[in-house]
């Protein structure tokens, strides 16, 4: 079966990892009501479920009974446990609770066995005063005696799996741990999504209010649209009338402009009006003068006896109300 190979407790093992680190990410992201958290949640839960599911098809792993082959293993306390690291195999094979339980179990002391097949090895087996043994029996006991210390070779080597066992027991032992770790994060969400529900519930409860909140919000936002129309169409209206006003005010400048035109325009008539008016204020006061003297030369010539009469020398005055003004230097500014 692939899950039982190594290649398959391998892809487990990523499984294993891989599902707890999304799970907690999804467990950190409610807690911290991080965006999308509960998308994540859900597909962290979906992994998570996958990951267990796919559990169920692993091997468990075989159990070894290694009391029988070791009596020394059949305490519990670790501490009687002996040091395979430091003891030579012969030393245990010979220790005296195994060659108890060997003569208890009805077999043969391997220790005592192996030692007199080392002392005899490249001989035969001189053994005939004790025991009845032939050749080919002293062969197949040599033979046996070769596979049995290959056998103690590779249980030597069992102290490495021991050591290799221990270190996956540690291993369970901080998974137990992550797994209460995850249990206590799983509470703590469960907590969470209580705490969460009740706040739905809540809201659900108060609907009606918000409803109703709503509709007011709702009315005053219509009168404002209103009010806001109303103002408008004021500010139409303004502005029509402001436009009224400026063409107005633009026909109103066009006349005075028009004005100032003529104005500009008789200020030369005027001056020259002015000069004539004088010219012949002149010419008269000459004409008087010489009205003066007629009347003085015909006086004379009448041969009249009249008292001596000083001859008339008056200045000639001006009409009443006519005062010759000096005349000013023209300017263009009628205002100066």
């Amino acid at each position: 079966m692939f899950l039982s190979s190594e290649r398959g407790k391998r892809v487990l093992n990523f499984l294993y990892s891989w599902g707890a680190s999304i799970v907690i990410l999804g467990a950190l992201f409610k807690l911290l009501h991080i965006p999308y958290a509960n998308q994540i949640l859900f597909v962290a839960m979906i992994t998570e479920s996958i990951v267990f599911f796919i559990s169920a098809f692993e091997h468990p792993n075989k159990e070894y009974h290694w009391e029988d082959v070791f009596p020394v293993l059949k305490s519990k306390n670790p501490m009687d446990r002996p040091d395979f690291t430091g003891t030579p195999i012969s030393t245990m094979i010979n220790s005296t609770d195994n060659v108890e339980d060997d003569e208890i179990a009805g077999g043969i002391n391997i220790g005592s066995a192996a030692s007199k097949a080392n002392a005899q090895r490249g001989g035969s087996l001189n053994i005939a005063g004790n025991l009845d043994v032939t050749e080919e029996d002293t062969k197949n006991l040599s033979e046996s005696i070769k596979k049995l210390s290959g056998a103690a070779e590779q249980i030597s080597k069992m102290a490495e799996l021991t050591e290799a066992t221990q270190k996956y027991l540690e291993q369970l032992s901080g998974m137990s741990e992550n797994m209460e770790r995850f249990s206590q994060v799983t509470n703590s969400l469960t907590n969470v999504s209580d705490t969460l529900l009740n706040s739905y519930k809540s809201i659900t409860d108060n609907s009606d209010g918000i409803n109703q909140n709503s509709r007011g919000y709702v009315h005053q936002m219509e009168q404002l649209n209103r009010n806001v129309s109303g103002l408008n169409t004021i500010y139409e209206i303004q502005l029509k009338s402001i436009s009224s006003q400026i063409e107005s005010i633009e026909h109103i400048n066009s006349g005075l402009n028009r004005i100032r035109e003529m104005y500009d325009g008789s200020v030369v008539d005027s001056s020259v009006f002015r000069n004539e008016t004088e010219k012949m204020t002149r010419q008269l006061a000459e004409l008087n003068q010489v009205y003066s003297r007629l009347l003085q030369a015909m006086t004379v010539n009448m041969g009249y006896q009249q008292p001596q009469q000083p001859s008339y020398q008056q200045q000639y005055q001006q009409p009443y109300g006519y005062q010759q003004q000096q005349q000013a230097p023209y300017t263009n500014n009628p205002m100066k």
